[in-house]
């Protein structure tokens, strides 16, 4: 028995496999919805160290700290969160539970590789929330060999990827579990 494909058969295959399965995150503003802004590894990192600065200048002035006018959200599981987040992040729970103390800030989201955090972007957005993904997410921010930290801002090497299909930098610790 011979199978043949055809053209219309093969791309309806594929994306019944791309919308039927996790890639479908993956591939975010590709097939629609509303458009996500993004942000790079260094635009964050710049906006993050603008942030210290601000904060270590209060302090050595021992003023009040005004607010950020954004907020970084790691909207990965509790177990990934509790290995490390980028510093100056808080939690999706956390966020979620004070929404109202972050209205009028621009959200950045992020997760393991960008889809989870775009995913949760265009929720974001159809809220009326201003945002912007970080597409790459914690394995971009590691490639670019920047810090980790505890949720108690304690430095750490250690990251989890959900899987070990990834490879990090030996710099850092896989923890997958």
């Amino acid at each position: 028995m011979k199978l043949q494909f055809t053209v219309p058969g093969f791309v309806f295959c594929v994306l019944v496999a791309m919308f039927c399965s996790p890639a479908a995150a993956q591939f975010g503003n590709f097939f629609g919805g509303p458009k996500i802004e993004t942000i790079s590894t260094e635009d964050l990192n710049a906006l993050l160290a603008q942030r210290r600065e601000v904060v270590e200048a209060a302090t050595q002035k021992r003023t009040p700290t005004p607010a950020a006018d954004f907020v970084v959200v790691d909207v990965r599981s509790e177990a990934e969160v509790n290995v490390s987040v980028i510093p100056g992040a808080i939690t999706k729970q956390q966020y979620e539970k004070n929404r109202e103390k972050y209205r009028d800030r621009l959200v950045i989201p992020y997760c393991t590789v960008g889809g989870r955090s775009g995913a949760y972007a265009k929720k974001l957005v159809a809220d009326g929330v201003k945002v912007k993904n970080y597409k790459g997410s914690i394995l971009k921010w590691i490639d670019a060999g920047l810090p980790l930290e505890t949720l108690d801002g304690k430095p750490t090497n250690r990251v989890h990827t959900y899987s070990d299909r990834y490879q990090v930098p030996k710099a850092y610790q896989q923890v997958t579990r």
